[in-house]
């Protein structure tokens, strides 16, 4: 039809632009063109969930809405009868590095059971590889050169030791498998615990890892039992959001430690597959566990059940049971699982609710959600009522909205959105996982494919007009904001600049006297006012670390004067410190304290990172001594410390010596100075005090302790840190002299 009308158009030698065509006719060329992009869209993503056309952003997008589903019904309510013995960095401390002799892990165990009475133990350690004992290995050599040695019995086997202790106590241990295996790997070691018992009619597909790595026979042998505590189901983010309850090795089925430890609990019941019917197929839709019902999915992994961020269980350390610092009956009937969180022994996930997640309470959260029941379900007919509501929802948007302007289809999305959602979450509660990236990205992109198909309408429409009424429109223009043609890339340019970091002291002490709720606000106070300090004299924020600040002078805009901005800056943030101190204190909250290091050099500067993230920051070695300077000012009890060639270009303060040291990483030393105040500001008692206070540091720097301990016992202010640091000082040199070379240079070994 559009052929013939061009066709005879050309025949009759009229003109085809089609500014020329009516609007009513080109409304109807944009509305099919309407149905037929939003009727696209429906089929990519129907033909996307069916495995025909992969979309790697959908399945991201699912991940995300899954995680933030997670964050925001987390129940927060801690089963009291689950707790963790956690290898902290206090038990790293106190008791030695990992691993302990396994002498100190039976210890820990008996400890567990006959001082605390703990009901059940599961263990997320392997112990591969036998305990080597240099006393063992070489006891006979010793006794052959020692005699008296042969009256006493040899060093007890740690292995043997452990074994007897498992022996009498209900544990389960853990191990792991690997799910491929490459040609330099060793064969798989140590031994495999029984099998669980599965009631399989045809063989499921659980993963087949090629490789485990288990603990030795003589302990396996003498515990209830053992679960494996790898996850070959980690999505491709890197997190933890499902883990498979069985592995087949060799033909046979084995539990991971969650559910080992549960079927010790129920006596080792048989599990039973349950296959469920959906979308024209079965697969396997839960495992009954001895009357617990473990909802999994076809390859049979279970979501786990986040009930809160980490730190939702009891923790106790390790330490803290072998030393006995617990309360009597505090572990009395508990489940427990042993396992580590320290950050150097490597068992930390990532997860929905915490990008750093202590292994350990992954496998607790499962085994609550299966004895609580409350594990999400993603049954078979998931997909099936997934294509259903693609397609439905995807047809009803196809033929209603190129008919709707562009406020009513913003209603009618938000209402479809609404209701998607609230379905989804009611579902949620309801315990049933159900996806919806699909149907949020099919509401997103047909609304904006037709709200811009609306747009492209409209503006078609006006220009028409316009034509007819001989008015010009020029199109918009896009400028260009760029003035130069210079790269912002990696590289950076080389500059003096004046840089800045500041300190809070004790905040880890204040921030622990609030309330976590409170903390955002009180950084949010805490760092307002400092950053405006900065910004108010010409500051450039590099970043902030915590309750730390990094700034600098000199860029992006030249700045002559930039050690003398920054010196104000400085004074500038301790004034706003006090007003927020006032503030706190009326609240009852305690005061803080600051320290500030400057220093001034060649500096590179730019924009730095990487192709994914972009910073504007400075680097170098001038850099790194304003981080050390900022360490001092704690050690030398001042607030700010200055270098010497920020001095140099500040010339308009007073400034007074605090040392000349070598901070850790530079063999140059240098002068440390403290800003007192610009000259003009000095009152003539301050001027007296700097000369006298000056006189002092030149007598100590002569090595002139006797006349040096006389000046400085003579300045009015003996309160002052420094003042009573170099009488220190000074008594040290008078007991024990420097040598005769000495060039009065103090070195600081910390940063």
């Amino acid at each position: 039809m559009l052929v013939c009308h061009y066709i005879g158009n050309e025949a009759l030698g009229v003109a085809t632009d089609s500014s020329q065509q009516h609007p009513s006719q080109k409304s109807r060329y944009w509305r099919w063109l309407q149905y037929i992009g939003g009727a696209l869209i429906v089929l990519l993503l129907l033909a996307e969930r069916v495995g025909w056309v992969p979309l790697p952003i959908l399945e991201r997008l699912e991940w995300q809405a899954y995680d933030l589903k997670v964050r925001g019904t987390l129940s927060e309510q801690a089963d009291p009868s689950l707790a963790i013995i956690d290898i902290d960095e206090r038990s790293l401390y106190e008791i030695g590095q990992w691993p302990w002799p396994r002498a100190t892990v039976a210890e820990l165990v008996e400890t567990l059971f006959t001082e605390y009475d703990a009901g059940l133990l599961g263990i997320d350690v392997v112990f591969a590889e036998p305990e080597t004992a240099l006393w063992q290995q070489h006891w006979e050599e010793l006794a052959r050169e020692h005699p008296q040695l042969n009256d006493l019995a040899p060093p007890a086997n740690g292995d043997e030791q452990l074994a007897d202790t498992l022996a009498d106590y209900p544990v389960v241990l853990g191990y792991y498998f690997q799910a491929s295996r490459q040609p330099s790997d060793p064969p798989s070691v140590g031994k495999l615990p029984m099998p669980a018992r599965v009631e399989e009619s045809t063989p499921l597909p659980f993963p087949t890892p090629e490789r485990f790595t288990a603990n030795l026979p003589v302990l396996q042998q003498n515990a209830l039992s053992a679960g494996y505590f790898d996850n070959p189901r980690v999505d491709a983010d890197g997190v933890f959001r499902r883990v498979p309850m069985l592995q087949r090795w060799e033909g046979e089925l084995y539990p991971n430690l969650p559910l080992a430890m549960l079927l010790t609990m129920l006596g080792q019941p048989s599990i039973t597959p349950m296959i469920g019917e959906g979308a024209g197929v079965s697969q396997l839709e839960a495992l009954d566990v001895g009357g617990f019902e473990v909802p999994v999915d076809a390859r049979g992994a279970a979501l786990v059940p986040w009930y809160g961020p980490r730190g939702h269980f009891d923790y106790y350390s390790a330490a803290d049971v072998l030393e006995g610092r617990l309360e009597p009956g505090a572990l009395a009937g508990k489940t427990l699982i042993l396992g580590a969180s320290a950050p150097g022994l490597m068992d930390l996930r990532s997860t929905p609710v915490g990008a750093v997640y202590p292994g350990p309470e992954i496998n607790l959260s499962l085994l609550a959600g299966m004895l609580h029941q409350s594990i999400k379900a993603q049954p078979p007919w998931v997909l099936g009522f997934e294509l259903v509501s693609l397609g439905s929802l995807g047809l009803l948007m196809v033929l209603l909205y190129p008919h709707l302007n562009a406020p009513l289809l913003l209603v009618v999305s938000g209402v479809l959105l609404a209701t998607a959602v609230g379905g989804n979450l009611w579902a949620w509660f309801q315990g049933l996982a159900l996806p919806i990236a699909g149907l949020l990205l099919l509401l997103v992109a047909q609304m904006l494919w037709h709200l811009a198909m609306n747009f492209l309408r409209e503006t078609q429409q006006k220009r028409w007009v316009a034509d007819r009424f001989g008015q010009y429109i020029p199109p918009q223009l896009v400028e260009d904001m760029v003035e130069s043609g210079e790269s912002f890339g990696l590289e950076g340019e080389e500059r003096e600049l004046t840089v800045l970091f500041s300190d809070v002291r004790g905040f880890t002490a204040f921030s622990e006297s609030i309330p976590p709720s409170e903390l955002t606000e009180v950084m949010n106070r805490l760092l307002t006012p400092l950053t405006g300090a900065i910004h108010q004299h010409n500051g450039t924020i590099d970043k902030y670390m915590g309750d730390a600040i990094m700034a600098f002078w000199g860029a992006p805009l030249h700045d002559e004067q930039h050690a003398d901005h920054a010196l104000e800056g400085a004074f500038a943030m301790l004034a706003a410190l006090e007003d927020i101190n006032r503030e706190f204190t009326a609240e009852g909250k305690p005061a803080l304290a600051m320290g500030v290091g400057l220093n001034t050099g060649p500096m590179s500067v730019g924009n730095m990172g990487s192709s994914f993230r972009m910073a504007y920051t400075v680097m170098g070695d001038n850099v790194n001594l304003g981080s050390r300077l900022e360490g001092l000012t704690k050690a030398y009890g001042v607030s700010v410390i200055v270098s010497d060639t920020t001095t140099e270009q500040a010339p308009g303060w007073c400034y007074r010596r605090l040392d000349k040291v070598r901070v850790k990483g530079r063999s140059t030393p240098l002068w440390i100075l403290e800003p007192i105040s610009r000259w003009e500001s000095l009152t003539q008692s301050q001027r007296e005090w700097h000369t006298a206070f000056e006189q002092a540091m030149d007598l100590y720097h002569a090595a002139d302790f006797e006349s040096a301990e006389r000046a400085f016992k003579a300045l009015p202010d003996q309160d002052d840190a420094p003042t009573q640091m170099y009488l220190e000082r000074i008594e040290l040199f008078k007991a024990d002299p420097p040598p005769s070379d000495w060039d009065g240079v103090w070195t600081h070994t910390e940063k």
